[in-house]
């Protein structure tokens, strides 16, 4: 049995835990090293340093483990139930167009109110920024008292290449009011999901949406959110083993991500496989006046099929799924699996499926997989993210090997790739 900790001991351990974090902060805020550390993980225009990144991932699940040992209870369950003040502060503040109205110079509290035509209530702006710029979106300068953009905030700019402020409004609005029906929907009695909780209906939710008129911004703040995982998608899986073959993106929706594939690599050939009304839609963009026309004679109209995976797939050596199977009840990614297994054609080791999917993690960077999971539930009957193991076992259950699995930069999603 070991010996009680004296207090002496404990006071010693944290003083040096401050000390070791005071200059480790010193450190990564001097230059050049600050210069370095945004270069490598936060420059928005490429990829962060995969070794820096995987040890910044580290150092960050360490320090947020360090804080749930340290912090006062209360304080961690205000987190939770004052977290609602966190996302309106944020609509607020891209509503306003702050982060626009400072890519232009840094300014006072003043000076942003008259340009975000908040004058009469100054006070109330000055208070949605606080939370903001202590929580890192936003930089303040006490000694200036003057706001300006970080890394951050300059992701919510209207004219941002990611369009993330497209998620703020989306998911800080519908979304946030669709969370109320999360206690009623996990009763045992309960056959609606959240989101029909939340509207009173019985419709899917893409219908309900469509009644709504919202699916115009739905589209553009997925749209959004694939073009910035993309350089990641498209960097971080080797495609160039499969870069000669034809890849068919099964459920591939509007041919957004076989477009990407198709760019990045000029000798690949490409299709998609999708419900009838889908590929109708995307029928005319792979033409030569389509908004895919630059690749359009690698995606011929007959590699645009329609039918049902639940039933059957259409042959093919290679091919790619991104956001289906967390759609789906393990039985049906099963039976999906299976027919998928059954239409492959084999040719050697290029014959594969690669699946783009989160992957449930604890700890603080396994967040996003864990908020996702919570929104799945929310807006679907029987959506889920999956564990490793999960996504191990439902492969081994359709015949499929798991061959390896890629962690992409930047993305939600990892590659997980299976061979048959």
């Amino acid at each position: 049995m070991r010996p009680p900790v004296k207090t002496k001991d404990l006071q010693g351990l944290l003083k040096e835990l401050i000390f070791n974090l005071q200059t480790s902060i010193a450190a990564f805020q001097s230059n050049p090293t600050s210069t370095k550390l945004n270069e490598a993980l936060h420059c928005d225009e490429q990829l962060p340093d995969k070794n820096i990144s995987a040890l910044a991932f580290n150092a960050i699940n360490l320090l947020s483990e360090v804080q749930q040992i340290l912090e006062p209870g209360h304080l961690i369950l205000a987190d939770h139930f004052l977290g609602y003040t966190s996302s309106k502060c944020l609509v607020a503040a891209v509503q306003l167009q702050i982060a626009d109205v400072l890519s232009s110079s840094p300014k006072t509290l003043p000076e942003l109110a008259k340009v975000c035509g908040s004058v009469g209530r100054q006070d109330r702006l000055g208070q949605i920024l606080r939370p903001l710029y202590n929580n890192g979106i936003f930089n303040y300068e006490p000694q200036t008292q003057l706001y300006s953009n970080n890394h951050v905030s300059t992701l919510l700019r209207k004219d941002h290449w990611t369009q993330w402020h497209n998620w703020v409004d989306l998911y800080g609005n519908e979304m946030y009011d669709i969370a109320r029906g999360i206690p009623r929907s996990i009763q045992q009695d309960s056959d609606r999901s959240s989101a029909q909780i939340n509207f009173d209906t019985d419709q899917d939710m893409f219908t309900y949406f469509q009644s709504q008129g919202w699916v115009p911004r739905l589209h553009r703040t997925l749209g959004g959110g694939a073009a910035a995982m993309a350089p990641g998608i498209l960097e971080d899986y080797p495609w160039i083993e499969v870069a000669d073959s034809t890849v068919i993106d099964i459920g591939g929706g509007s041919g957004a991500l076989i477009a990407s594939l198709l760019r990045k690599f000029p000798t690949m050939r490409g299709g998609v496989y999708d419900l009838a009304a889908v590929i109708s839609h995307i029928s005319t963009f792979f033409t030569p006046e389509g908004q895919f026309a630059d690749i359009a004679e690698r995606v011929p109209q007959e590699n645009l099929i329609a039918g049902d995976f639940l039933k059957w797939v259409p042959s093919a050596e290679v091919y790619v799924m991104k956001w289906v199977l967390h759609d789906w009840k393990d039985e049906e990614a099963v039976r999906i699996l299976q027919n998928i297994h059954k239409a492959i054609m084999m040719n050697g080791g290029t014959s594969r499926l690669v699946i783009l999917e989160s992957i449930l993690a604890d700890g603080k960077m396994g967040r996003l997989s864990r908020l996702g999971d919570i929104n799945m539930m929310m807006m679907t009957a029987n959506g889920h993210e999956r564990t490793e193991q999960q996504w191990r076992s439902l492969a081994a259950q359709a015949g499929w090997n798991v061959s390896g699995i890629f962690s992409l930069r930047r993305s939600w999603v990892q590659a997980i790739e299976l061979k048959p």
